[in-house]
């Protein structure tokens, strides 16, 4: 059985990993790993709310690769496998601590392993850092809960706590195990007992384990709000109105959901450059929900108590479709309920409930109701062993070929060369270029994270400590380099509207009580300009170049030279001002326009 389990465990690696060598980092993974190199690893750091989430631990692992293996998606891919494997470990150990060792054991564990529901979450690197560490935590979470449900011992006490703070440095959707655990616990007991009767019986007998939940529960949500308003993340979240939530929740659970509790999807959609979203024909959406509507009432009629491990997992579902649409619903749309890794998580409540469809608790008497013991018994058990293998390997097939449909998708990064050009640019670049601060020339980026689509903060994790210290921070250039479209930095001039002196060598506007003005060939409109000035000066003076209402400091130096300035402003003039007294500056010509290469 071991044996078995390790195979299954190997195969859905093997399946990830063809999945993730020919992916590449995305938008919110290059945010990240800028982000992470301005700041040593400090609590204030990790701990800031992004996009609404608090996530610790994720942004503790981006800041080591950020750091110590940059821009290196093979490092990556390592990485994400290994957590992979030890969450499919930990299900494993779930699943046997609930079920006992059974050869039945393996179905559940087997769909979990290789459901399309995780695709996303587990294969995209800023996605991978909340939910697959959110897998292994739920998988230890739930042993640990229900080792304690059944023993009492501290150590298991002390287990579940440890693994709830784990999953609270994780990610917030962590709170909503609890009530899930506490509906798990009910199902667990007895099927003849009452359900209310046995709430009160788990809540009172196990009362420090629910005590140490809520305890553990406040102090964090006094902690997320506080680093909430600290980053200004308050504007994240918002109340979606009654149509938008029925507009996410209904493809949420037919279009997304239940598809992929039989293998779906069928079809993607391509998202962005690196992902995809669900996009079946509505014959597969159909099918999936007949087949899983007759598999439930199938399960209903021949295994007692099977009915709450259902409103477990509907209860945990809810919960998660609830935060969803107070953390993403009112700003992003209802179009987020076709991207699988929101629910992603929820593989773990619906492992449990596959087993207890299939299988007894340990330890459980009487788990079949007489349907299912008269089946039993005029069946063979060859004859079932072979329908649940038949619906297994359907499903399996039907996981397969999702996974393979995403994969299309997520391997069709276009802008990997570009990253790799740039590392190699960034190497042969001369001592002395300067690299000019520019939007990025390509939307590997985008405006959603504005701020870093610049090329100081995009190629911060792949400089020098020396190169670090200037780049971004330089105010005027002499021999600047700007990043082309292909990722090769270029020696730059300014191409746009320009004034040249009439004759090579003479001077063309000559500083006169400290000011020179040039006209332009033609009007340039207020915009975020490069701005060059061609100038000769006698000694090394200060001055203020003008364009508009933008202007900037600068620094001469003596003889001929040249100085390139980014100025937001606009009009049909530069001027030259400040300039030291007694100081001799002509300006031979002026330039504003974009980078382009120097001829």
């Amino acid at each position: 059985l071991r044996t078995a389990m390790l195979l299954v465990l190997l195969l859905s690696l093997a399946v990830r990993f063809n999945v993730m060598r020919d992916g590449y980092f995305i938008t919110d993974d290059f945010m990240l790993q800028s982000r992470a190199m301005e700041s040593p690893l400090t609590w204030s750091h990790v701990s800031r709310v992004h996009t609404g989430h608090f996530e610790p631990l994720g942004f503790t692992v981006m800041w080591l690769l950020a750091h110590l293996a940059p821009w290196n998606w093979g490092v990556a891919v390592a990485l994400l496998i290994t957590g992979m494997a030890i969450a499919y470990l930990l299900a494993w150990r779930m699943l046997v601590e609930l079920f006992g060792r059974r050869w039945l054991t393996l179905v559940p564990f087997t769909w979990l392993a290789l459901t399309p529901l995780t695709l996303s979450a587990t294969t995209w690197l800023s996605a991978a850092i909340l939910w697959t560490p959110t897998l292994a935590v739920l998988a230890g979470l739930t042993t640990s809960t229900v080792q304690h449900l059944r023993t009492g011992s501290a150590r298991s006490l002390v287990g579940a706590l440890a693994w709830l703070v784990v999953g609270l440095l994780t990610f917030e959707k962590i709170l909503i195990a609890l009530p899930w655990l506490l509906l798990l616990g009910v199902a667990l007991r007895p099927a003849r007992e009452p359900a209310l009767t046995g709430l009160r019986h788990v809540v009172r007998a196990r009362w420090r384990l629910w005590a140490g939940f809520a305890g553990t529960a406040v102090v964090y949500v006094i902690v997320y709000l506080a680093s909430s308003a600290r980053d200004g993340a308050s504007p994240s979240l918002g109340r979606p109105t009654v149509s938008q939530v029925w507009d996410f929740t209904y493809p949420s659970l037919f279009r997304t959901l239940i598809p992929a509790l039989l293998g779906g999807p069928w079809t993607w959609q391509g998202v962005g450059y690196g992902g995809a979203m669900v996009d079946s024909p509505r014959w597969f959406d159909w099918l999936t929900l007949m087949a899983l509507v007759i598999l439930t009432v199938l399960g209903l009629v021949v295994r007692r108590g099977l009915g709450r491990q259902l409103v477990a997992v509907a209860t945990y579902v809810g919960c998660s479709l609830a935060m969803l649409a107070i953390g993403r619903v009112a700003f992003g749309g209802s179009i987020l309920a076709l991207e699988a890794r929101y629910l992603a998580d929820a593989v773990v409540p619906i492992a449990i409930a596959l087993g207890a469809a299939l299988m007894p608790y340990r330890d459980e008497a009487a788990p079949w109701l007489p349907l299912g013991t008269s089946l039993g018994k005029s069946l063979p058990g060859r004859s079932l062993h072979l329908a649940v293998g038949a619906v297994a390997a359907a499903v399996g097939m039907l996981s397969i070929h999702a996974t393979n449909g995403y994969a299309t998708f997520s391997t069709a990064n276009p802008y990997r060369p570009f990253v790799e050009q740039v590392r190699a640019s960034l190497h042969s670049l001369p001592a002395d270029a300067q690299i000019y601060d520019t939007n990025l020339p390509v939307p590997i980026v985008g405006p959603i994270f504005e701020e870093y689509d610049l090329v100081s903060r995009f190629v911060a994790p792949a400089l020098t400590t020396e190169q670090r210290a200037s780049v971004g921070h330089l105010t005027q250039y002499s021999k600047p380099y700007f990043l082309d479209t292909t990722g090769r930095f270029q020696p730059m001039r300014v191409e746009g509207t320009s004034n040249v002196a009439k004759f090579p060598g003479v001077c063309g506007w000559l500083v006169e009580e400290g000011r020179a003005v040039v006209p332009l060939q033609s009007e340039a409109f207020p915009w975020g300009w490069a701005v060059r000035v061609g100038y000769l000066s006698d000694r090394a003076t200060p001055a203020r170049i003008t364009l508009g209402t933008g202007s900037r400091e600068v620094q001469l130096d003596k003889g001929l030279g040249e100085v390139f300035v980014p100025l937001t402003g606009g009009g049909r003039t530069v001027a030259i001002t400040g300039v030291a007294p007694g100081a001799s500056v002509c300006i031979g010509d002026v330039q504003v326009g974009k980078p382009a290469l120097k001829q």
